[in-house]
C-alpha cells in the first residue's frame, strides 16, 4: 500500500494509544475550563488533544507545543488562524498557557485525514475520479486563497494536513509553519515535508513575496498524487527529493490518466513547474481553473457527422492568471481548440504574422503596445482580415470603442462576473453558433 504521509501527522480524526510521552494527561484540567479527553495526533512540534469545554459545554481541539526554542511560537499559528473565517480553515477559540506550556483551543473537526482516506481507496483498488480530486482540491485552493490574501503562507500542504469531514467539508490543518510571505526567503531555515516542497523551498531560495507559489506547488503535488497514486518527486529525505527533481519532469499526467481532461492535465503541469514564474500565480486562479474542469462535460461526436476544423484562438492579455482562465473558458465553449497566448501587443503582432488566428480575445489595456494600437497595426499591415477580434477588457473608454468600431471591431466583453456566459454569447455572435461545442 502506498505511504502517503511524507511526514508525521499532527492532527487526526481518531485517538492514538496512550502509551507514549504526552504533554497533557487524560483528565487534566486546563485553566479550570478545558478537560483533556484523549490524544488525537502528534508531530515534531507538538500534540493535539480532544478536550471538553466545561464553560460552553462543547468539544474542542487543543494543540500544545513542545517546549523548544527552535519551534515557531504557537501564538504565530493562533494569530494566523484567528484572522480567517472560511469553511476550509479551522476556527480558533482562544490561546492559553498551562504549566508554562502554550496551548491553542480550536474547533474540533470530525473526520479523517486525506492520508487515511486515500490509503483506504487505493487499498481497495479504487482510484479517485477526476471529479473527486477536483472536489477535494477546489475548497483547499479556496482556503489557501484566503490565507495568501492575508499575506501568509502555509508551507506544509500535504495529505496529513487535509481533513475530510462526513458532511463533505475539506479543511486545511496545521498552520504550525505559517509565515508572513515577505519572510519566506533564504533567512529562514528549510521547513516542510520534502516530497511536497517546491525547488525554491528545498534550496531555500524563495524570493520575498513569492512564498504563496510554494503552496501552489504543494497543491500540484497533491493533485498528481491523488490522480496517479504516486508522488511526482518522491523521497523521504530532502536529498532524495532533490535527486528526484534533478532527474527531470515526472511522467506526464495524461500518460498515467488518459481519462483526465486536457484542462486538468495542463493545470497540474503548470502547478508543478520548477520555475515559480511559470506556475499559476495565485490560489484564486487555481480555484477558477478547477471550477472550469468541474463544469466541463464529456463531449462525443457522432461518427456520421463530418469532422470540423479545429479553430485557432489567440488570447492577448497581460494578466497571466486571467489569460489562463480565458484559455479554460475557450476550450469549454469551442471544444478542441488550438490556443496561443500573448501578453502584450508586440508579442501578439508577432504571433499573427506567423499564423493568423480565427478568433482573437484582446485586452485593450496592456504595457508597450496596447490593444487599440495593435488593431491599428494589424489593419495597417492588412493582417487578420478574416479574424474575429473580440475585445475582452474592463471599462473600455468611449473613444477607444469608437476607434475600434472604425477599425471594424464590434464585439466587446467586459471583464467581471459571468465572464464565461458573456464570452460564449459574443463568440456565437461573432463566429456563428455552429462553432460552439455541444453543452
Amino acid at each position: 500500500m502506498r505511504d502517503l504521509r511524507g511526514g508525521q501527522a499532527i492532527a487526526s480524526g481518531e485517538p492514538l494509544d496512550d502509551g507514549e510521552n504526552r504533554i497533557f494527561a487524560t483528565g487534566e484540567l486546563l485553566d479550570g475550563v478545558y478537560e483533556i479527553i484523549k490524544l488525537l495526533g502528534r508531530g515534531g512540534m507538538g500534540q493535539v488533544f480532544e478536550a471538553h469545554d466545561h464553560l460552553l459545554n462543547r468539544r474542542v481541539a487543543i494543540k500544545a507545543a513542545w517546549p523548544n526554542p527552535l519551534t515557531p511560537p504557537l501564538r504565530n499559528e493562533a494569530r494566523a488562524l484567528a484572522a480567517f473565517q472560511h469553511p476550509s480553515l479551522v476556527s480558533v477559540h482562544t490561546l492559553g498557557e498551562h504549566r508554562g506550556i502554550d496551548y491553542l483551543v480550536m474547533e474540533r473537526v470530525y473526520g479523517v485525514s486525506l492520508t487515511k482516506h486515500a490509503e483506504t481507496r487505493w487499498g481497495s483498488g479504487e482510484p479517485f475520479s477526476v471529479s473527486e480530486v477536483v472536489q477535494i482540491l477546489l475548497p483547499a485552493a479556496e482556503g489557501l486563497s484566503v490565507v495568501h490574501r492575508a499575506g501568509l503562507v502555509h508551507r506544509d500542504i500535504k495529505p496529513d494536513n487535509v481533513m475530510l469531514t462526513p458532511v463533505h467539508r475539506v479543511v486545511l490543518m496545521d498552520f504550525g509553519l505559517v509565515l508572513p510571505e515577505f519572510d519566506v526567503n533564504g533567512k529562514q531555515r528549510v521547513a516542510g515535508s520534502p516530497p511536497y516542497m517546491a525547488p525554491e523551498a528545498l534550496f531555500n531560495t524563495a524570493a520575498p513575496g513569492s512564498g504563496h507559489l510554494v503552496d501552489i506547488f504543494a497543491l500540484g503535488v497533491l493533485a498528481y498524487e491523488l490522480l496517479t497514486g504516486s508522488r511526482p518527486y518522491d523521497g523521504i529525505t530532502i536529498r532524495e527529493v532533490v535527486t528526484a527533481h534533478e532527474r527531470g519532469q515526472p511522467v506526464a499526467l495524461a500518460e498515467l490518466r488518459p481519462d483526465c481532461p486536457l484542462a486538468m492535465c495542463q493545470l497540474v503541469h503548470e502547478m508543478l513547474s520548477p520555475n515559480p514564474q511559470i506556475r499559476n500565480q495565485s490560489a484564486e486562479a487555481v480555484a477558477w481553473q478547477l471550477r472550469a474542469v468541474l463544469d466541463e462535460r464529456p463531449r462525443s461526436q457522432d461518427p456520421k457527422e463530418p469532422s470540423r476544423k479545429v479553430p485557432s484562438v489567440l488570447i492577448v492579455d497581460d494578466d497571466v492568471d486571467l489569460a489562463k482562465i480565458l484559455t479554460f473558458y475557450v476550450r469549454q465553449i469551442l471544444g478542441p481548440t488550438a490556443i496561443r497566448v500573448a501578453h502584450d501587443g508586440e508579442e501578439a503582432l508577432s504571433e499573427v504574422q506567423n499564423e493568423e488566428p480565427d478568433v482573437m480575445l484582446l485586452d485593450l489595456h496592456m504595457p508597450r503596445m496596447n490593444g487599440v494600437e495593435l488593431c491599428m497595426q494589424l489593419r495597417g499591415e492588412g493582417l487578420a482580415q478574416s479574424c474575429s477580434i473580440i475585445s475582452v477588457s474592463a471599462g473600455a473608454q468611449e473613444h477607444d470603442v469608437q476607434l475600434l468600431h472604425q477599425l471594424g471591431i464590434h464585439h466587446f466583453v467586459e471583464k467581471g462576473s459571468n465572464l464565461r456566459e458573456r464570452l460564449r454569447t459574443v463568440i456565437a455572435e461573432a463566429c456563428g453558433d455552429q462553432v460552439l461545442a455541444n453543452d
